[in-house]
Formats: structure tokens, sequence, C-alpha cells
């Protein structure tokens, strides 16, 4: 039986090496403006082809591995972009073709060198046997290139310091379409160490709680990141308790600094997250004790949504609190009562 965590893997590095093909060769990239699917946060809302790419890339090496997955695969992305479906297609010369419609062809070539690329040599390290899945019961997320415009700002050489293709993520993760509960969950850095790039990844799986990174047993300082445009009370609140408010860029880029043990949670009080952002983080953050849950309910965040729904009914509209300990939750929750 083909290994999920290995599979959700082997996509995200297929969507890492279409993110890299961009900057290492300082190519052009296609960028549209999202409509129907543009997240409320923002003023105006990008993707870029890479970012399409890299989704249908991600979504065919899945399904190719686990048919029974074809119908249950989704991602933050409408495979529309220029007026040209992108899908990847069976040959690297007609993924060329395709992607020439709308790419140089150099620009063209790279990009689709990269999503044909051979991806069972890659180095996983050691992947715990999960034993017997119900795939029937799975559907999986996927973000293909989360911080679009720190992906956008860091190709073109525009990012500021702290910002840019460090910030830049893949999320895949894997949940129960019975409960909605996360299990299995991937968040690949491609621009991490210079390019190198690094994979987390963590199962929360009946009985087996397994995460590649080990849980931090420091006492690190209370740091809460958020939204530079969260609510101005909620803020106030937690810094006049003595917590520390930082803003970095990215929903993926937070929930890892907290999954690492870099920041003690994430909280958004509004409705600016979605499934594909969470659904990855959220079973790492669970394998390591914690988890992600409503903003205004504390209830946990769940995952099996229909298909086929207008993409803001896809959104965390009651905003998310994420930890990875408990103790820390309830202290959070204690705070929050007056705003929820």
């Amino acid at each position: 039986m083909s290994n999920v965590l290995e599979i959700l893997i082997f996509a995200s590095e297929k969507a890492a090496r279409i993110a890299r093909s961009c900057a290492s060769n300082n190519n052009s990239i296609l960028i549209a403006e999202k409509s129907n699917d543009a997240n409320p946060r923002f003023d105006k809302d990008f993707k870029t082809i890479a970012d399409v790419l890299a989704q249908e890339a991600a979504k065919s090496l899945i399904v190719s591995y686990i048919p029974e997955l074809k119908d249950y695969v989704r991602g933050e992305e409408c495979s529309d972009i220029g007026g040209v479906t992108i899908s990847l297609k069976e040959t690297l010369q007609g993924t060329i073709d395709l992607l020439k419609i709308i790419l140089p062809e150099e620009t063209a070539k790279c990009m689709a060198e990269a999503a044909h690329s051979d991806i069972e040599n890659m180095e996983c390290g050691t992947i715990p046997n999960l034993g017997p899945i119900d795939y029937s019961d799975l559907g999986v997320w996927i973000d293909p290139i989360d911080g679009t415009a720190e992906f956008i700002a860091g190709v073109r050489g525009e990012a500021k310091p702290g910002h840019g293709l460090q910030c830049v993520t893949v999320l895949i993760g894997a949940y129960k379409r019975s409960t909605g509960e996360p299990v299995v969950g991937v968040i690949n850095q491609p621009f991490y160490n210079g390019g190198t790039g690094r994979v987390i990844w963590g199962i929360n799986y009946g009985d087996i709680k397994l995460c590649s990174h080990e849980k931090s047993t420091s006492s690190p300082r209370k740091i809460i990141l958020m939204s530079s445009a969260e609510n101005e009370n909620v803020i106030n609140k937690f810094q006049d308790l003595g917590w520390e408010i930082q803003s970095v860029p990215g929903a993926g880029h937070k929930l890892l600094k907290v999954a690492l043990g870099e920041a003690t949670a994430y909280i958004v009080s509004k409705g600016t997250t979605f499934r594909w952002d969470t659904c990855g983080p959220h079973s790492i953050l669970s394998s390591l004790g914690g988890d992600i849950t409503n903003f205004t309910d504390f209830s946990l965040v769940k995952y099996n949504d229909p298909d086929n729904l207008d993409t803001q009914m896809y959104c965390n509209k009651h905003g998310i609190i994420a930890f990875i300990n408990q103790h820390v939750f309830e202290e959070i929750q204690q705070v929050l009562k007056e705003f929820v």
C-alpha cells in the first residue's frame, strides 16, 4: 500500500521545484488578478502560472499513486490563467507546448522540466509506516504556493527585508472525509537555506502522532503572530498582558513558526485564511499536541466541506487560533473571553 505521507512529500517537492524554477532562472512569471477566488483581505489578490502549474503537478502526482483520490484532491487555484487551462500533459513536450501559448519558450521549457522532473530520488529521511489506510475516507487540500505576493516580489528582486522567498511555503494536507479531521500534513519551504529547501511533516492518524520536528521543550518568549490588519483591541489586550505581537507574511509561514516553536500562537479574528492554508499545518500542530480552533467558539476547524462551493465558502470564516501547547490555548481563551 502506498505511503500517503511520502506521496504528499513528493507532491510538495514537485510544487517546490516549479517555484524554484522561476526564481533560479529569473524567469518572467505570468501574473493574473483573481476574481471570484480572491481573498477579501486584499484589495487585489494575484496568482501566477507557477501557482497553477504547481497545483496541477501536485494533484497529478497524488492521483497517479492513489487513483481513489481522483475526485478528492482540491486546491486553492482555478486552473485557468491568461485564457488557458493549465494541466500537466503526459509528455514534457506536451507541457512545454501548452505553456508556450502564454509564456516565452525558454520559461515554458524551464517550468515544464521542473514539473516533469523525477521526484522519487528525493531524500525524504525515514518515513514511518502508517499501516492500513482507508483511501475511500481521505481528501486532500493543496496550497501550491502560499505567500504569492512574497513569491512575486522575491522573483522580481523587490522584496523588503524579512520578506520575499523565505516566506513562501507549499502546504498539503490530508483529512478524513467522514469527520473533517486533519490526519497528515506537509509544509515545504522551497527557498529555505538559499534554495536547498526543507520539508516539515506531521501525522495525526488514530493513535499515531509523529512529527519530523521535535517539539521544543524550552520556554520561549510569549509571541503571538497576527496580521498588521488585526483587531486593534485584541492586539492591545495581549500587549497589556505582556505578550509580544509580531507580524510576518504568509499564513503557511506563520503556522510553520508555531510548529517550530518560534512563536507561541497565531491568531486571526476574521475570516482571512482558507482550508488549503490550514489543513496541512493543522496535522503538524496536532501531531505535536496542539490544534487549530475557530476564534469565535474555540471549536476545532474541520476540512470536509462539500465540493464545488463558491471559493469564499472554504474560508475559515470564524477566524483561527493555532498553537502547540494546550496550556497556552487555555491562557489565550481567558484573554479572548471579552471578544467572543
